[in-house]
């Protein structure tokens, strides 16, 4: 048994260097830049009543009229996050309510910052919860594929300059310490999508979100 012990560090010491010549090498992951947003045909949105507590889910297909109670709801257009960001939702909202000086909604809701787009009336709390449907324009473009970076070989010629001098050793080469891929950096504040043309009889500017 002191033999063994005796031993160990030796068995240790021999089996470094092929641990060294284990080391497998990740690619970074890829991701959509911050300014990205997929269209869906459907806005969902909820709707508190103020006077019996009742809520609703509603969704509203972009492009179209949605009745509710005195309320009527038209999505101009339904945006979100792919999946490599964030999960966000953003929808471009008209709200009208049919009682006499209430006050209309044009302009964007967010998930993520709801303060940014209130609907302000006594009867009706309205909230953006999502998109639904099918994928439509915009669509993000397929990921680039990132390549995974590989270790030299050991005892391949080591490459050299056009004057003959051996070539500095690049990173992920024999001896070369491993680095760690870095993560691609989040936007505190993810920039919203451009807006859509306002109807030429609307005049209130609309929301931006920053």
């Amino acid at each position: 048994m002191r033999r063994v012990l005796r031993c160990l560090p030796a068995l240790l010491l021999a089996g470094l260097p092929g641990l060294a010549h284990a080391t497998e090498w990740l690619a970074s992951p890829a991701m959509y830049p911050p300014d990205t947003w997929q269209g869906r045909t459907v806005a969902v949105v909820r709707v508190l009543d103020k006077l019996d507590a009742h809520v609703a889910l509603l969704n509203v297909p972009v492009g179209q009229d949605m009745p509710y109670k005195s309320l009527t709801l038209h999505a101009t257009s339904c945006l979100q996050r792919p999946a490599t960001l964030p999960a966000d939702s953003a929808a471009w909202l008209d709200v009208h309510d049919a009682h006499e000086g209430m006050a209309a909604f044009q302009g964007w809701m967010a998930v993520a910052e709801p303060a940014t787009g209130v609907f302000q009336n006594p009867l009706y709390d309205v909230q953006l919860v999502g998109c639904a449907g099918d994928s439509v324009a915009p669509t993000p473009p397929p990921l680039a594929a990132v390549a995974v970076p590989t270790e030299a070989t050991p005892g391949a010629p080591a490459a050299a300059t056009p004057d003959g001098q051996p070539a500095p050793p690049q990173a992920g080469g024999v001896g070369a310490t491993p680095v760690a891929p870095q993560p691609a950096p989040q936007p505190l504040s993810p920039p919203m999508p451009a807006m859509p043309s306002e109807p030429a009889d609307e005049g209130a500017a609309p929301l931006m979100l920053h």
